[in-house]
């Protein structure tokens, strides 16, 4: 077990995106997407600043050198400064953006509903290249390796790496249906959903399909997280379970089937991981935050947070050093005793949310369906 951990520890420092320390500096932190903050960040917050979009935000904010990254359904990708919510720049696309950006090496990588996957440079937001899949694109791009891993959605199903500095496509897969999840890494392989239903593993330098694991749901905007040898998800769609595989193989370790399943399509996020247990969002007509012992799925605690968004997917959990942070479908932004569950602050924004807070440099950012980003300390 210590061998694994410290195997973990050298791949997030080699694969993960070069960062600050208290940087987040793509979808869910880093290529594992455990959404751990490691700091300390204790409640009650304060709201320091807010930054107001002209469309909605679906994306979830990325964290990079004092500067907050965030898209949206105005059709641009904005650069924030952490310090004081003011405009470094912004760069327009023709579609919605949705993805979450992923920077390296002062180069912004992002998805657009346009149909193309952008390079913009960080300092001052010009476009480097950029790659067209033609696809209405949701996934966020992943960068390690020297490669960016991403997905293209409908009409496409593919899954791609490119060339990190030039864009050129090194491979790509195609699935059964059209992919939004987004790709999480561990040594040579990602892992990455599919609305086909399917969990792929793929090898990273060729694409070759090491695994591939079939669910009850078509997996939606869900995507993989990975703890020591194991992976997490939740199909979603009409499968109404929680699980974990053995990522050798791709053999169930363990499913937990929730308890407050109903005859409706099940609204799920992606995983979050601390050593104290696994956080995942689920439901319809009334969501949870369920609390899952990762080493064998049982159930630790849930709170309920109301009715889900009408778009299929939900907010995801993040934590911190004792602290889980959440956002409502309501738009209550929540904070949660990791050991307990118990409430221990809350805070009403100004619209209900489908992003997932960050925490980074001391701060939190959330953004809001009205188009408003949010800085908390």
């Amino acid at each position: 077990m210590k061998r694994i951990s410290c195997a973990l520890i050298l791949i997030v420092i080699l694969c993960a995106v070069p960062a600050f320390a208290a940087d987040w500096p793509m979808f869910r932190k880093d290529a594992l997407h455990q959404a751990n903050a490691d700091e300390l960040l204790q409640p009650p917050l304060r709201e320091k600043w807010h930054f107001t979009t002209e469309g909605k935000i679906i994306s979830s904010p990325s964290v990079y050198k004092n500067a907050v990254l965030i898209g949206s359904r105005d059709n641009y990708l904005y650069c924030i400064n952490t310090d004081n919510g003011g405009l470094n720049w912004k760069f327009k696309t023709k579609g919605w953006v949705d993805s979450s950006a992923a920077a390296s090496d002062d180069k912004i990588y992002v998805s657009s509903r346009d149909g193309n996957l952008y390079c913009l440079n960080f300092e001052d937001g010009k476009l480097l290249w950029k790659y067209t899949t033609g696809g209405t694109d949701f996934s966020s791009p992943l960068v390690a390796d020297n490669k960016v891993f991403c997905a293209s959605g409908f009409p496409n199903k593919f899954i791609y790496a490119l060339d990190a500095e030039t864009g050129k496509e090194i491979w790509k897969v195609e699935t059964n249906q059209m992919v939004y999840s987004s790709a999480a890494l561990y040594q040579d392989e990602i892992y990455i959903g599919s609305n086909d239903g399917h969990v792929y593993c793929l090898n990273k330098d060729t694409g070759a399909v090491v695994w591939k694991y079939q669910t009850k749901g078509g997996i939606y905007m869900a995507s993989p997280t990975i703890d020591v040898n194991k992976l997490f998800f939740s199909a979603g769609d009409f499968d109404w379970s929680v699980y974990a595989l053995n990522l050798d193989k791709g053999t169930e370790a363990w499913k937990y089937e929730i308890e407050d399943n109903q005859p409706t399509p099940n609204y799920v996020s992606t995983v979050a991981v601390s050593d104290k247990g696994i956080f995942i969002i689920a439901g319809y007509e009334q969501q949870y935050i369920y609390c899952l012992n990762g080493l064998n799925g049982k159930l630790q605690w849930k709170q309920a947070l109301g009715p889900a968004a009408r778009y299929g997917f939900s907010s995801s959990a993040c934590v911190t050093e004792d602290i889980v942070y959440i956002a409502s479908a309501k738009g209550i932004l929540i904070g949660l005793e990791i050991s307990t569950g118990v409430l221990k602050w809350q805070y009403g924004l100004s619209s209900g949310v489908l992003s997932s807070p960050t925490v980074a440099d001391g701060k939190l950012f959330i953004a809001t369906i009205d188009g408003k980003l949010y800085a908390f300390e």
